[in-house]
């Protein structure tokens, strides 16, 4: 492909070069204007006229202009008529040029106040296709004198060009210069990029067709302006991919959030970050958005603290219930003793008291949605053998009656509450609180059978 793209390249400045070196507008010298005479340039335009010893012969400008056409053959044909200064060309020439060309010199001439064109161009086919021919023909020898120039400049390009692609595959060079495999090629293609530029400029020079670099860039620089904004998104998001993989916010599966979507990371394109969510699901996010966005690594800090609220009665002893909590929290699986486990008084509802506890896990090892899980059971299940009512919430409803004195000391007799028991730890056996793996399994299957880049790869 590539190949392909460089000959349809190599097509193009060639025909560049050869139409820089037939244009007659690159070759013959620049008109100096302001040595020419105004009747040159402004034809037809009063001017101040000549008169007494200044004023010029009109056999004086016959006889200059047929000098003139007289060498020129394509001007050959053309009659000249002068009369008080006024020119009158007629005849036939066979190109257009021809004819412009008979107007410009006519205009040339000192004395001449004005041109009358009467000239019209040959309609024979025979001699229109003599012209043709003699200009094919005149080009072909041009282009056999020039051949060899156009060998030898090719000949430079191509040692240029497979220097290039010699120094593209000096791995060892690249690697100490970043060790991120995407920079590394993208050194590459600027490293070839230049090297393949400065053959084309050296070639041009050889060719003496420097002219065309000039329009080239012009061209280029049209080009990729439109381009730019035609594929605004795609240049951004390419740019963003740069800056992701130097700067590197997070690794092949690490667990994070972005833009609302979690899941691990599966790698990192010149276009777009891949995550696999915990549901199984490919999510692809701009690498732009990516770049601009918050993100939110659990992978990077292995430790992770999660907390959970529970409810007592009021009746129940708030310091002995949060010791039970603690020691329990402590004897759970996949709870790490550093950071130590707190509990706290969240706050005092109407019926009851909202006890928080924290605790904190580490993801490596252990799946930190099964650790809170078994927390939570484990300090539920010590405060059911410790007798600790977790209750609903109770409205009291206040019945204002008469009664006898003995059924109100009955009644406070009843009310009367319990002694609080002594806390007793759970005997059930602990769950399984390990890592699930089957998630990063998923991803390095798919890894394995992608061969798209990853930048994420060092």
């Amino acid at each position: 492909m590539h190949f392909r793209i460089y000959s349809f390249i190599m097509v193009f400045c060639i025909m560049g070069v050869w139409s820089v070196r037939l244009d007659p507008v690159w070759t013959q010298e620049p008109v100096d204007y302001t040595e020419v005479p105004a009747s040159s340039r402004l034809t037809n335009i009063p001017q101040e006229i000549a008169v007494g010893a200044d004023k010029v012969e009109d056999r004086l400008i016959t006889q200059r202009l047929a000098e003139v056409f007289q060498n020129l053959p394509e001007l050959a044909n053309v009659d000249i008529a002068v009369k008080a200064g006024v020119v009158r060309l007629t005849g036939q020439t066979s190109t257009k040029d021809a004819h412009e060309q008979a107007l410009e010199l006519a205009g040339r001439v000192e004395g001449v106040v004005s041109v009358t064109d009467e000239i019209t161009q040959k309609r024979e086919v025979r001699e229109r296709l003599t012209v043709v021919q003699e200009k094919m023909v005149d080009e072909l020898n041009n282009f056999i004198s020039y051949l060899p120039l156009l060998i030898i400049g090719f000949t430079v390009f191509l040692v240029f060009w497979f220097l290039a692609s010699f120094i593209a595959k000096w791995d060892t060079l690249y690697k100490k210069i970043t060790p991120q495999v995407f920079l590394q090629s993208l050194t590459k293609q600027i490293v070839r990029g230049t090297v393949i530029f400065i053959g084309f400029v050296v070639m041009l020079e050889i060719l003496d067709a420097t002219a065309l670099l000039g329009t080239i860039v012009g061209v280029a620089g049209v080009m990729g302006l439109a381009i730019g904004f035609a594929l605004r998104d795609t240049v951004e998001n390419y740019i963003a991919s740069i800056l992701l993989s130097i700067r590197q916010p997070f690794r092949p599966l690490d667990h994070i959030v972005l833009e609302h979507y979690e899941g691990l990371v599966m790698k990192l394109t010149s276009r777009e970050t891949i995550l696999m969510t915990l549901d199984g699901n490919h999510v692809r996010i701009p690498n732009a958005t990516v770049y601009k966005g918050i993100i939110l690594n659990y992978s990077r800090n292995p430790k992770r603290r999660f907390s959970f609220e529970a409810g007592i009665d009021n009746a129940v002893n708030i310091k002995s219930a949060l010791q039970l909590a603690i020691k329990t929290l402590e004897q759970t699986s996949g709870v790490i003793d550093d950071p130590p486990v707190r509990c706290a008084v969240e706050k005092l509802g109407d019926s009851n008291v909202v006890l928080k506890m924290f605790a904190w896990t580490t993801q490596d090892l252990y799946d930190f949605g099964k650790v809170k899980s078994e927390a939570i059971r484990a300090v539920k299940e010590a405060f059911d053998l410790a007798n600790y009512e977790m209750p609903e919430p109770i409205y009291r409803l206040k019945v204002q009656e008469y009664s006898s004195p003995e059924s109100q000391a009955v009644f406070h007799q009843t009310d009367h509450k319990k002694d609080v028991p002594e806390p007793a730890m759970p005997s059930s056996p602990q769950a399984d609180v390990m890592k699930d793996n089957h998630i990063v399994k998923q991803i390095s299957n798919d890894r394995a059978g992608n061969e798209e880049l990853d930048l994420l790869k060092t």
